[in-house]
C-alpha cells in the first residue's frame, strides 16, 4: 500500500515561481495530495521570504500545530533572497524540517524532497 502525503501550503510573499513547480509536483505524482486543512495535513508547505505581516500568523499556526512538519520550499522562503532578508533562518522560533533551495526547485526535485523528509519522519519515535 502507498502512502499517500497530504500537503497544505501557504505563500507568505513569494513571486509565485515556487508554488507553481509544487503545484506540478502534486498533480504529477500519485503519492502527493492536498489537503483541506493544516489540521488534515502530513505537512506545512512554506514558500516565500516571510514578509512581516506573515510572521505572527505563521507563528500562531505553527505554535498551535507543534507537530506539523514545515517544508520550507524555495531559496526566498529559506534567506528571503532576492527580495532582501527574512525566510526561516531570520526566524529562531520557527522550528523547519526541510530547506530545499533552489529558485524554483523543479517539480521532481520537490516531491522527492517531501517524500524522504516525510518518510524519514514518520520512522522516529513521537515526542
Amino acid at each position: 500500500m502507498t502512502t499517500i502525503y497530504q500537503l497544505y501550503k501557504i505563500n507568505t510573499g513569494s513571486c509565485g515561481g515556487c508554488d507553481s513547480e509544487i503545484l506540478e509536483a502534486v498533480a504529477t505524482a500519485p503519492d502527493l495530495a492536498w489537503a483541506d486543512t493544516p489540521l488534515t495535513a502530513d505537512a506545512l508547505l512554506l514558500t516565500g521570504p516571510l514578509l512581516p505581516a506573515m510572521r505572527h500568523p505563521l507563528q500562531n499556526l505553527t505554535t498551535i500545530m507543534a507537530t506539523l512538519p514545515v517544508l520550507a520550499i524555495g531559496r526566498c522562503a529559506l534567506d528571503g533572497h532576492p527580495f532582501g532578508r527574512g525566510g526561516v533562518r531570520a526566524q529562531a522560533k520557527l522550528t523547519v524540517q526541510l530547506e530545499l533551495d533552489g529558485c524554483p526547485p523543479t517539480p521532481e526535485e520537490i516531491a522527492a524532497a517531501i517524500r524522504t523528509t516525510l518518510a524519514t519522519l514518520a520512522q522516529e519515535p513521537r515526542r
